[in-house]
């Protein structure tokens, strides 16, 4: 699918959401939607729409996939129970 730039979408391999801003060749340059941020670059096979309830809630989205990414805490500790 051609997808355009300003769109939503979600990177399937990750399940992050972001706004398309750009491509070079194969691959999209997305931007996430919560507050700017870095961009990253994502296969256009791997993206697919954003539903609008990702859409509204994208800010807890992306802070959540922040938070639980690999390698997001320092010296690699696991959240603890509390």
């Amino acid at each position: 699918m051609a997808w355009a730039d300003g769109v939503c979408v979600v990177d399937t391999r990750s399940g992050r959401i972001g706004r398309i801003t750009g491509r070079a060749g194969p691959r999209l340059s997305l931007r996430p939607l919560s507050g700017g941020g870095r961009t990253w670059a994502c296969p256009s096979d791997a993206v697919r729409a954003a539903t609008e309830w990702e859409q509204r809630n994208a800010d807890v989205l992306d802070a959540n996939w922040r938070f639980w990414r690999v390698g997001s805490r320092q010296g690699g500790e696991k959240p603890t129970r509390r």
